[in-house]
C-alpha cells in the first residue's frame, strides 16, 4: 500500500489549524489525508467530508447537533461519525484514522475510532491521557499519544503530531498479515479456572489452532467484537464470571463505551462454542475501601457468606477482594446467559461442572495445591455446598434448574449437560475438549452426551 487513504478527523470549527496539519504530516510522510468534519459548533466549507455528509449517515441536521447541549451533540456527531467511517473504510477510503483534541473532541473522535475492525490503525493525540482513557480506548486498539498541548502548532507540538502521523502511516503499509496465520480459537480465562484453560489450549494447539486466551475481566467485549469480524473461529467460553461483575457494579466489568452483548457472538455468527460458568462464584471488586458499603453491610450481618465467618470479604490480592455472589445474583445471571443462548445459529454445548466453578469454589475434600487452594486450609473461600447434595455446589443447583427450564428445548443447536465433576477435574477439560473436536469435526449433535448428565432418567432439556 503505497499511499495509505488516513481519515484526520476532529473539530474544524475549533481546531481548524491542527486537523489541516495533521493532514500536511500525514501527506509528507507519504499517506493521502482525507479531512473528516466533527464540529459541534458549526459545519466548515474546506473538509473532504463535510459535516453535512457525516451527518446524514444517521438523518440528523447540523441545526440539530447546534440546538443539543454540548454532550448530547458530541454523541450525536459521534454516532454519525462512526457510521461514516464504516462507509469510508468499506470503500477503501479509510485505511487508518489520526486525530488530536481535548476533552470533548477526543469522546466525539474516540467513538468515531472504535467503529472500525481491529487491526485498522487509530491514533488519538490528546492531552487528555493523565486521566482514565477507558472510557475512549474502550475494548478497541487505539494508540493514545500527548502532544503536551491541546492546541497550537509550535516547537513542542510540531514533532508529536510529526511522529504520530508518520507512525499511522506507517502501521497502515503494513496491511492484513495472513502469512503463518493458523485458526483462532477464543478461551476465557482466569487465574482460579487456569488448569482447565491450559488443558484445553493444548488440545486446540495440536488441532493446528492458535488460541487467544482472554482475561474474563471485562475483555470479553473484545472477544464478542472479534467473533463478529471473522477473526475467530471457534469459542472455549470457560470463564464466565465478568457477567456478575458487569451486573453488579465491579470495577472488573466491560467498558461503559461498549454497545455489544456478551454471550451473543458466536451464536450469531454459527461458530462452536462449548460455554462453562467458571468464576461466577467471584464477585470481585478492587481494594477493600472500593468494595460498596451495602456489601459490606450484608457481609456482617451474615445476609452474603464471607471468608471463614469473620465478616470480611476474601482479599485475592492486595489490589482484589472477592465476595461470593448471594442466589439472587446468580439467578440473574443464570437468566442472562439462557435468554442469549437461546438464540445461537450454531453449535453451543453449555456444561455445568455440579462440584464448583473455581479454585475457590471447591471443597475442602478437594483441595490440593495443583488445583490452587492448598490442602489444608479448609473449604475455599467461595464453596457453598448444596444442603441436599453436599457435594454439590448449591449455585450450581441454582443454575440447573433455571437453565433447565429456560434454555429453549426446541433449539436443536443448543444442549445442556451438567456433570458431577468440578471445573478444575482433567476430566471435565475433556469433556469440553471433546465437545469442540466434535463441533469442529460436524460430528456433534445435541443429547450426544446426556449419559454423563445428572439428570439423566429425568426429563432433561
Amino acid at each position: 500500500m503505497s499511499s495509505p487513504a488516513i481519515v484526520c478527523t476532529g473539530m474544524c470549527d475549533t481546531k481548524g489549524a491542527e486537523v489541516r496539519f495533521l493532514a500536511e504530516m500525514v501527506a509528507a510522510n507519504g499517506g493521502r489525508p482525507v479531512i473528516m468534519d466533527l464540529s459541534l459548533g458549526g459545519a466548515v466549507d474546506w473538509a473532504d467530508v463535510s459535516l453535512q455528509e457525516v451527518l446524514a449517515c444517521t438523518g440528523v441536521r447540523v441545526e440539530d447537533v447546534l440546538a443539543a447541549p454540548r454532550a448530547e451533540a458530541s454523541e450525536l456527531v459521534g454516532r454519525a461519525g462512526a457510521a461514516k467511517i464504516l462507509e469510508l473504510h468499506s470503500r477503501g477510503e479509510c485505511d487508518g484514522v489520526l486525530s488530536w483534541a481535548g476533552s470533548v473532541g477526543t469522546s466525539t473522535a474516540t467513538r468515531v475510532m472504535r467503529a472500525l475492525p481491529f487491526g485498522v490503525p487509530k491514533i488519538m493525540l490528546t492531552d487528555m491521557t493523565s486521566g482514565d482513557l477507558g472510557t475512549w480506548v474502550g475494548n478497541k486498539d487505539i494508540y493514545i499519544v500527548n502532544p503536551t498541548l491541546e492546541q497550537g502548532i509550535n516547537l513542542v507540538t510540531r514533532r508529536a503530531v510529526a511522529n504520530a502521523a508518520a507512525g499511522i502511516v506507517a502501521m497502515a503499509r503494513v496491511g492484513a498479515i495472513t502469512a503463518g496465520v493458523k485458526p483462532l480459537c477464543a478461551v476465557t480465562s482466569y487465574g482460579t479456572t487456569t488448569p482447565t484453560v491450559q488443558r484445553c489450549r493444548a488440545f486446540m494447539e495440536a488441532r493446528g489452532f492458535d488460541t487467544a486466551v482472554f482475561h474474563a475481566v471485562g475483555v470479553g467485549a473484545t472477544m464478542e467484537d472479534l467473533v463478529r469480524s471473522g477473526l475467530i473461529t471457534a469459542v472455549l467460553d470457560i470463564t464466565l464470571a465478568e457477567l456478575i461483575n458487569d451486573m453488579f457494579g465491579s470495577p472488573f466489568r466491560f467498558p461503559a463505551s461498549w454497545e455489544g452483548e456478551r454471550l451473543t457472538a458466536a451464536g450469531a455468527m454459527g461458530i462452536p462454542q462449548v460455554v462453562v460458568p467458571g468464576g461466577l462464584d467471584q464477585l470481585a471488586f478492587g481494594t477493600l475501601n472500593t468494595v460498596p458499603a451495602r456489601y459490606l453491610d450484608d457481609l456482617k450481618a451474615g445476609r452474603r457468606p464471607s471468608y471463614r465467618g469473620t465478616g470480611r470479604p476474601y482479599s485475592h490480592n492486595d489490589g482484589v477482594t472477592i465476595l461470593s455472589p448471594s442466589l439472587e445474583e446468580v439467578g440473574r445471571v443464570a437468566r442472562y446467559m439462557a435468554e442469549r443462548l437461546n438464540r445461537t445459529q450454531g453449535p453451543t454445548a453449555v456444561v455445568l461442572p455440579m462440584r464448583g466453578w473455581s479454585a475457590y469454589d471447591q471443597s475442602e475434600k478437594l483441595a490440593t495445591r495443583e488445583r490452587g487452594w492448598a490442602e489444608g486450609n479448609g473449604d475455599g473461600p467461595t464453596w457453598e455446598p448444596d444442603p441436599e447434595r453436599p457435594e454439590w455446589s448449591r449455585r450450581s443447583t441454582l443454575m440447573l434448574e433455571i437453565l433447565g427450564e429456560q434454555l429453549d428445548p426446541g433449539n436443536q443447536n443448543l444442549d445442556l449437560v451438567a456433570v458431577d465433576q468440578h471445573i478444575l477435574d482433567p476430566a471435565l477439560a475433556d469433556l469440553l475438549n471433546r465437545m469442540i473436536g466434535e463441533m469442529l469435526d460436524g460430528t456433534w449433535r445435541r443429547g450426544a452426551h446426556r449419559d454423563l448428565d445428572v439428570r439423566r432418567g429425568l426429563a432433561a432439556p
